[in-house]
């Protein structure tokens, strides 16, 4: 369940900056309104997102003492006009509250480019086709990382990090790639690249979120 007034959809982040302002405190304040967001985006994209507050997208499907299911964050940056918009997204995952422990995605990130009416995508799937080394793909999972797990009054502060990588595959793969790769079959990546015209992007960000306790189960 996406809960609209406190969880914007997923992808994005924001923080209110007032720090130590009665926001934190305040019962009548929307945790959304306190988020923050910065996202990274290097390789055959390069781009920054910047985010805050209502531009901040979180998802939670659970939310307990001890962790979060469902839970994913992201951020977006939309050109003048609004016809170009990048998002970028962690996926969902479960995730302990406990802080300084690298936690994996069980799901991966994506980059989403969108330019008027074509839309190009970018994912950890996709990476793992065509540049993953480790046959348990360590390499293109989403990872995160609490670096602080905080009650403040009526909300939970939570501040993090993560990374991941993820790439671009054509739709429609030719049949010089698709014959290459059965040529190759057990080879780690499965697929060439360069011969299947494949893209890559390395994604890092951090953020700061609050979530409302009263949803805590």
């Amino acid at each position: 369940m996406f809960y609209r007034r406190i969880y914007l959809p997923l992808m994005a982040f924001t923080m209110a900056a007032c720090s130590k302002s009665d926001k934190e405190t305040s019962k009548d304040a929307d945790p959304a309104d306190l988020n923050s967001i910065s996202v990274t985006i290097e390789g055959e994209v390069n781009q920054k997102i910047e985010a805050r507050g209502r531009d901040v997208e979180v998802a939670l499907l659970k939310f307990t003492k001890t962790s979060l299911e469902g839970f994913g964050v992201g951020g977006f940056v939309a050109g003048a006009g609004g016809n170009t918009k990048t998002d970028a997204s962690t996926g969902l995952m479960k995730l302990d509250l406990q802080a300084h422990t690298e936690q994996e995605g069980t799901a991966t990130g994506s980059v989403t480019l969108k330019n008027g009416n074509s839309q190009t995508g970018y994912s950890g799937q996709f990476y793992f086709l065509y540049y993953e080394t480790d046959i348990n793909g360590s390499n293109s999972k989403a990872y995160l990382t609490l670096t602080e797990v905080k009650d403040t009054a009526n909300l939970l502060k939570l501040k993090g990090q993560f990374r991941y990588n993820a790439a671009y595959g054509p739709d429609n793969q030719s049949d010089a790639c698709v014959m290459e790769g059965i040529a190759n079959s057990g080879r780690m990546p499965m697929y060439n690249a360069d011969l299947c015209g494949a893209k890559k992007v390395k994604v890092r960000g951090t953020f700061t979120i609050y979530l409302d306790k009263v949803m805590q189960q």
